[in-house]
This record gives structure tokens, C-alpha cells and sequence, in this order.
């Protein structure tokens, strides 16, 4: 064994030159031939005496398993190692050989080499012998890849554990910024992290924890992996599911193709069929030809034109941070695998895209942050990005404020027969239709007139009319606030 690319570990062999079955069998699962170890002499004791393997034997094989394991070699691959040096060397062992010596002897009336009359017993002997050898063979092939699978699964045990711990402490010092940068940049770039690029922190909360090692966690890891061009980090934190996906994202407006084949597309861009058609010979060049306005570029199209369809799965980000194709393609894949998970209420919060180890900080408090005001939105299975929600933030930042309008506006409701809830759904119902009549009650199961009722009922009790633009505007900021602050309309006044 001259070879120098030999696993580190190896233990001592007595064999001082590879069987042929030894270096065929390394061939065949491409691995190398040391990882056997004394296998092959263990076989032909075992085959000649019968014998289990010893203790020290069965540890030996444990410390080859080890050393597999260790060197990257695939489990599937040493078992086919074992087993193909098995059946490679079992014409050669010295039992069977003499076995089919006797046999030959016998058809040709001769006496075998060893002396003894009749072939020991004749074919009959030969083939009990034969047998023998292939029992304590096969016996002994069983409890040697037994060990080595121990020892194999024991080495990735260990080394799994092990990177979890090392994970588990990168994670923990990425989302409270405890470490040194330089550090966890290191650190990062061992797990695949490139933090020097833009990357988006994503943070899902649910009815349930989130748990590292299990089937949504890893699902969801492989789902961003293949989803996106480096590698992302999965984890848990507290139960909450925590994302950190790059980017690859610039801070401008991305190239959008224009749609020309869309018959809402072309409506828009002559304002009618007719008069597109008397003025030019396309609706792109009508548009195009207007005195006084510049021709517009065909690969890109500006922010306002931006429509539902671009605005990814249910928030729709500035156009200084609008994600690319890749992110919000990994975040409609993990989105789709939530909602398939039985029994899961959940809400993803979405960070904008920062650099540094900074920036996974901030984008883990921004995205937790964006999760938590979705639960008191009551936002269930949705994905909110955090500009979304820069009002709300506003009208939390003075927390004491806004707990004075909600009481102030709200309390008096609690005076309506059947308390305040009904006329509160009713309010969150009208502005959620945009202050039409007919479709909040609709929503309501309700009549026009039972729900003009109680828009008046509200009218009397707060003094502030729904159906007016002022007061309208302070009443949905009482019920967002009552959402936010948890507000209990059941609680008695005072």
C-alpha cells in the first residue's frame, strides 16, 4: 500500500500486500481498499474455525466506519465495499478451495491431497463443509458491516452535532451582534454565507414552534437552496423560523419586460382601439409619437406602473427595494410549502436587503417585527414586508397616544346593546370595502339597512360619523390601534 491518498485514520493491518478481491471490490464502489482493513483474513478464520468475530475485531471495523465517515466516503458505497470483496474473495478462502479439492476427488475415485480416504466423507462431507464455511461467512460479513455502519453512523452523529453547535452559535451571535465582525464573517463564509453581498432575513411565526431538524425546517432549507444562487441559512430562534437568503439585488429599479401582448396592455396605452388604429399603426408608436413627451424605453417601466401581478405574494415593496426574480422566487416556494403543512397558521415577515453583519441583525428585527404586527393585524398565511407596515409603526411609536384615542373613541361603544365587538366588526368590514354599503354587508351577512343601523348606532355613541371623510379617517385609526395595543371591548369603562 503505497498510495498517498489514502483516509487519515486508517488502523494497522496485518496484510502486506491488497488481495486482488480487495483492490477489485475498492474499484467497483470507488473508494480505497484500506478501509477494509483485516477484513478478508477475518473472513477466511472465520470460514476454517467457524468462529464470531472477537471484540477486538468488531472494533477495528467500528474505527474503519469512523474513518469513513470522516474521509466523506457514502454509506451506500462502504457497504457495497464489504459486500463486493465478499463474494470476490469466497472462491479463494482456504475452506472452500479444500472443499472443492474433496469434491473432485470424489467424482474422479481418487484420494484428496490431505490423505484421507474417501474425500472425508465423500461428496456429502464436501458439501457440509462447504456449507459451514458460506454460514461462518456470511455470519461473520454481517456482524462486520454491522460494526462498521456503527461506527459510520456514530463519526456522523458526532460530526453533525458538532456543526449544529458551531451553526447554533453562529446564528445566535449573526442576530444579537455579540461577536466580532471580522469573526463571524469567517465564521459565515465556513457555512456558505457571503454577508458581504445583500441578503434578505425572513422570520415566520406560527401557531406552533419551529424546531431545528425537523421536516419543515429542513424542507424549507432546501427549497431556498435551490432556489437561490449561494447558499442560505436556515434556523430557529425561539420558535420563530428564520430565513437569511441573499438577495442579489442592486438598490435601483429592476428591468421589467413591457407586456405588449395583453389586451389590458394595449387599451391602456391608445386609450381606445379606434383611435389607436386612425392615428398610428401600433399602440407602442401612438404612445410614443405624442408631442412634448420623450419615447419611452421598451425594456424597462416606471414604478407607478408596477402592477398586482409584480408585486409578489401579498405585500408589495418600495421600488428602491423591490426583491429580484430569484428572492421572490424562493419566498413564493417556501410561502407554498407553508401552506401545505396541515394544521399551520402562520406569517412571514420580510426584511429589506442589507450587508453586513449589521444588516442581519437589523433585517431580523425588522422581519420579526413585520411577523408580530401581521398576528395583531390578524394577518394569517401571508407574506408582509416591512415597508408595508411603516404606518402602523408610526402609530405604535407613541404607544401611550394612541391607547388614549382608541379609548376615547372606542369606549363609548361598549354602552350599544350586545357590546362593542358587533359595531366593531361592522366598522372593520366598511373600511375593509372601502366605504361601500352593499359589499360590508355582504361581508356581514347582513342588510343595507341592518348595517346602516348600527353605522348610525356608532354615529350616536361616538359622536363621529363613518361616512364622513374626517371622521372616517379617525374612527379606522381607533380600530387599527385597538388592533395593534390588543384593546378588550369587553372590558368595563373607566
Amino acid at each position: 500500500m503505497t498510495d498517498d491518498d489514502a483516509p487519515g485514520g486508517l488502523p494497522e493491518t496485518s496484510l502486506t500486500r491488497l488481495p486482488r478481491a480487495a483492490v477489485l471490490a475498492a474499484a467497483d464502489s470507488r473508494l480505497h481498499a484500506g478501509l477494509l482493513g483485516d477484513y478478508l483474513a477475518v473472513l477466511a478464520a472465520a470460514a476454517d474455525s467457524g468462529r464470531r468475530l472477537t471484540r477486538a475485531e468488531l472494533d477495528q471495523f467500528r474505527a474503519l466506519g469512523q474513518v469513513a465517515a470522516e474521509s466523506g466516503a457514502p454509506l451506500p458505497a462502504l457497504v457495497d465495499l464489504y459486500l463486493s470483496a465478499t463474494w470476490r474473495v469466497w472462491p479463494s478462502l482456504p475452506a472452500v478451495r479444500a472443499a472443492d479439492r474433496d469434491a473432485r476427488a470424489d467424482r474422479g475415485g481418487r484420494e484428496p491431497r490431505d490423505g484421507t480416504p474417501g474425500g472425508s466423507g465423500g461428496p456429502s462431507g464436501a458439501v457440509s463443509r462447504t456449507r459451514a464455511a458460506a454460514s461462518a461467512v456470511l455470519r461473520a460479513s454481517d456482524d462486520a458491516v454491522a460494526a462498521v455502519c456503527e461506527g459510520f453512523e456514530a463519526a456522523r452523529m458526532a460530526r453533525a452535532r458538532s456543526e449544529e453547535a458551531l451553526r447554533r452559535e453562529l446564528v445566535d451571535d449573526l442576530l444579537t451582534g455579540t461577536s466580532a465582525v471580522g469573526q463571524l464573517l469567517e465564521r459565515a463564509i465556513a457555512f456558505g454565507l457571503r454577508l458581504e453581498a445583500p441578503h434578505t432575513v425572513l422570520v415566520i411565526t406560527g401557531n406552533r414552534r419551529f424546531l431545528d431538524g425537523r421536516a419543515l425546517t429542513r424542507s424549507a432549507q432546501e427549497l431556498l437552496r435551490a432556489h437561490s444562487l449561494t447558499e442560505p441559512l436556515v434556523a430557529t430562534r425561539d420558535g420563530l423560523l428564520v430565513c437569511v437568503l441573499p438577495a442579489h439585488s442592486q438598490l435601483t429599479q429592476p428591468t421589467l419586460p413591457v407586456d405588449t401582448g395583453s389586451a389590458d396592455t394595449r387599451s391602456a396605452s391608445t386609450g381606445s382601439a379606434g383611435a389607436g388604429s386612425a392615428n398610428t399603426g401600433s399602440a407602442g408608436a401612438g404612445s410614443a409619437a405624442r408631442p412634448g413627451r420623450p419615447p419611452r424605453p421598451t425594456g424597462r417601466r416606471p414604478a407607478d406602473e408596477i402592477g398586482p401581478s409584480d408585486r409578489g405574494l401579498g405585500f408589495s415593496p418600495l421600488p428602491a427595494f423591490a426583491s429580484p426574480p430569484e428572492s421572490g422566487t424562493a419566498v413564493a416556494a417556501l410561502a407554498e410549502r407553508l401552506r401545505d403543512e396541515p394544521g399551520l397558521i402562520w406569517r412571514m415577515g420580510a426584511s429589506r436587503a442589507r450587508s453586513g453583519v449589521a444588516g442581519v441583525r437589523i433585517g431580523f428585527e425588522e422581519a420579526r417585527s413585520a411577523a408580530d404586527l401581521a398576528g395583531r393585524l390578524g394577518l394569517a398565511g401571508t407574506v408582509v414586508h416591512t415597508d408595508d407596515l411603516l404606518i402602523y409603526k408610526v402609530l405604535l411609536r407613541d404607544r401611550e397616544a394612541l391607547a388614549e384615542l382608541v379609548e376615547a373613541v372606542l369606549s363609548p361603544l361598549r354602552a350599544a346593546r350586545g357590546g362593542a365587538e358587533p359595531l366593531l366588526e361592522t366598522l372593520d368590514a366598511y373600511f375593509s370595502t372601502g366605504a361601500v354599503a352593499l359589499a360590508a354587508a355582504r361581508r356581514l351577512h347582513l342588510s343595507v339597512r341592518a348595517l346602516t343601523y348600527r353605522l348610525d348606532r356608532i354615529h350616536t355613541l361616538t359622536r363621529h360619523n363613518p361616512t364622513s371623510p374626517t371622521d372616517r379617517y379617525v374612527l379606522q385609526t381607533a380600530v387599527l390601534g385597538a388592533r395593534l395595543i390588543g384593546w378588550d371591548p369587553c372590558a368595563p369603562a373607566g
